[in-house]
């Protein structure tokens, strides 16, 4: 590995071996170009390089392993995760987890995807939990699990299950890694395999939660008090914001096993929308939830590819200079980089397909105007 390339050049240089056959990667760059479009609607139907039908192939039926292009994405977030650190010895920025679900609506028919499909807070269509690492200004995509309905593992659960997976390596060092979570993973199973694993942990809280004297969270006056939920054997600090996106004030609150103060617990609290800037992203410019496949390991692969393509974005923008970085770049921009960068010849045959059919039409004329 040479350390002076580029690491978005590294990461599309390891990828490339996870097909070995020409047609899969011929197939793989004309899909790339899709999602590298950067409009977040990269349908097959678009494709002009390769048939739609070709495209649908790659993905649903090829015989490429999906597992290893997972394996070479998480390896180098987890070494660009290392790098940084190596380079900052003596102030090591903290590594901050967080997990959330989001829900990719769909409409239709999906014979195979039945047990995927759900209705979830109203919304029918797939739900994900998503683990999402951040450290500094890394923004690194870890893994994800698919929640199955009612009766099967909850969305604490599954995400209990993604933080396994994580290297103890990364859980390792003076300053404790952070979990950040919604409401929606305030369960007292969950902050127990939490903070088990070594992690502390800031999550949203129900105005409703019942406290072990008798009062809800709701009662509380004093932003930064230390109280024991019900349920919950632990000591937690709890605190609030107060959103003013409605006619009426909302009032949201946190918690944390760390005795942080009120009004810091609640400027750290904002953290965890972080992840939600990703879902942002990542569905409007790389269409992770564009996918019409008709097998799961079509979807499955469609939601690799498309984390793939964001991963490969943002480390474009880390090896941007500093003077030159945005703290929330233009994703359009980036895409357009990485796109000429890595599949121009592409780019180079669809404008020749184009400019062959102009001229084709422009002969045509005299003779059909005669």
């Amino acid at each position: 590995m040479n350390p002076k390339e580029m690491r978005s050049r590294r990461l599309y240089s390891d990828i490339l071996p996870c097909f070995s056959r020409k047609q899969h990667r011929e197939s793989f760059e004309v899909f790339l170009d899709l999602l590298l479009d950067g409009s977040g609607k990269p349908l097959p139907a678009g494709a002009t390089v390769k048939s739609p039908s070709a495209i649908s192939r790659f993905l649903n039926h090829a015989a490429w392993n999906t597992r290893q292009l997972c394996r070479v994405m998480r390896q180098h977030a987890l070494e660009t995760l290392q790098d940084r650190w190596r380079t900052q010895p003596h102030q090591r920025p903290r590594l901050e987890l967080l997990v959330d679900l989001t829900s990719l609506g769909k409409t239709g028919k999906f014979a195979e995807l039945a047990d995927w499909v759900h209705t979830f807070n109203s919304v029918h269509g797939v739900h994900l939990v998503v683990l999402y690492l951040c450290c500094g200004e890394l923004r690194l995509p870890w893994a994800f699990q698919v929640w199955r309905g009612k009766g099967s593992p909850s969305p604490a659960q599954l995400a209990l299950k993604l933080l396994r997976t994580v290297p103890a390596a990364l859980l390792a060092g003076k300053r404790r890694p952070r979990l950040h979570a919604d409401g929606g993973f305030e369960s007292v199973e969950f902050i127990r395999g939490v903070l088990s694993r070594g992690l502390d942990i800031v999550v949203g809280v129900r105005c409703t939660r019942k406290l072990e004297d008798g009062r809800q969270v709701r009662d509380l006056m004093v932003r930064g008090t230390l109280v024991k939920p019900s349920g919950l054997n632990q000591t937690m600090c709890v605190s609030w914001v107060w959103l003013y996106r409605n006619k009426e004030p909302e009032q949201r609150f946190v918690m944390s096993n760390l005795d942080l103060g009120g009004k810091y617990l609640a400027r750290v609290g904002k953290r965890r929308w972080r992840i939600e800037a990703f879902f942002k992203t990542v569905k409007g410019r790389f269409g992770l939830e564009r996918f019409a496949q008709h097998s799961k390991q079509g979807v499955m692969r469609w939601w690799c590819l498309s984390g793939m393509a964001f991963l490969l974005c943002h480390l474009q923008n880390l090896d941007l200079p500093v003077n030159l970085r945005e703290t929330w770049p233009d994703w359009g921009d980036l895409a357009r980089t990485v796109r000429f960068s890595f599949v121009p010849e592409v780019r180079r045959r669809a404008l020749q397909l184009e400019l062959d059919a102009l001229n084709a039409f422009q002969q045509a004329l005299p003779a059909s105007s005669t």
